[in-house]
């Protein structure tokens, strides 16, 4: 699981359900993120990061400019 806190917009984002898909928004929601995410499928999702239990499909832009 990843930590919610870093989840940032144009993150690579999978979910067990709905594929994979681009982080187009988060909004920070006590202890959890609000993580708005369109889908390769086209459909667009808010999800709880932690309770959807989301992991990175691409290793985030951050950690590839280290």
């Amino acid at each position: 699981m990843i930590d919610h806190r870093l989840i940032r917009k144009g993150d690579r984002l999978r979910h067990r359900l709905f594929g994979t898909g681009t982080v187009t928004d988060t909004l920070p929601l006590g202890d959890d993120t609000v993580v708005t995410i369109e889908f390769d499928s086209g459909s667009t999702k808010k999800l709880c990061a932690v309770i959807s239990a989301l992991e990175y499909a691409e290793e985030p832009k951050e950690q590839k400019d280290k």
